[in-house]
């Protein structure tokens, strides 16, 4: 029954990123709308990776749709698993995406030694794959890709990363402000929600 109900969500996930990526209207309102709501602009962030808006939510069937953009080349080197499965489209640019296999068994921290690499793709606009909860992975992105990402339900209490390979942390998002300290997620700010939207109309996903 388990795997019946992953096969009919990662359908579902893939037919709602195909209706986003398909609509631009639809896209460019989602992602105007942000500006007005402090939930979702509180969720959408600057990360070690890249940023990202937090387009749709819905808390009481416990996913989000998300547009992740501006990679950071650099720190796409650790391998890293999510708190929960999700699914995800690329509209621009690419990446190839190294999916690892653990040696050590499915759960808890690992570290560079306990993985193998398992399937290597290179993924292109239009590119749609899942992956569970359980699954490291890398991917190392061009600086210009731009994808759309629907996440489920939180499977466990903490994501883990091979904490050997993190980026230093001169490498990590600036600070929000004057003050604050550098840290590996932080909440977007108007004015970097404000540029973001504005890459997006320059590379024409959006209106």
């Amino acid at each position: 029954a388990s795997s019946r109900a992953r096969t009919a969500s990662s359908s579902i996930s893939r037919l709602l990123l195909d209706k986003l990526a398909d609509d631009r209207e639809l896209l460019s309102r989602l992602v105007s709308e942000v500006l007005h709501d402090p939930e979702r602009l509180a969720a959408s962030r600057v990360t070690l990776l890249l940023n990202r808006l937090s387009i749709y939510q819905a808390p009481d069937r416990s996913f989000e749709v998300r547009l992740n953009m501006n990679p950071r080349p650099d720190n796409q080197l650790v391998p890293h698993d999510h708190c929960y499965a999700f699914a995800t489209r690329i509209l621009a640019g690419g990446y190839v995406h190294v999916v690892r296999r653990r040696t050590d068994g499915w759960d808890g921290p690992f570290t560079g030694v306990d993985l193998e690499p398992a399937i290597v793709t290179v993924e292109r606009p239009g590119s749609a794959y899942t992956l569970d909860h359980t699954m490291v992975h890398q991917a190392l992105m061009e600086p210009d890709t731009v994808t759309l990402f629907v996440r489920g339900p939180r499977r466990k209490t903490l994501s883990h990363a091979a904490e050997e390979l993190m980026p230093p942390k001169d490498a990590w998002p600036a600070p929000a402000g004057p003050g604050d300290q550098a840290v590996e997620s932080r909440p977007t700010t108007v004015e970097e929600y404000n540029w973001m939207r504005t890459y997006l109309i320059q590379r024409r996903l959006i209106s």
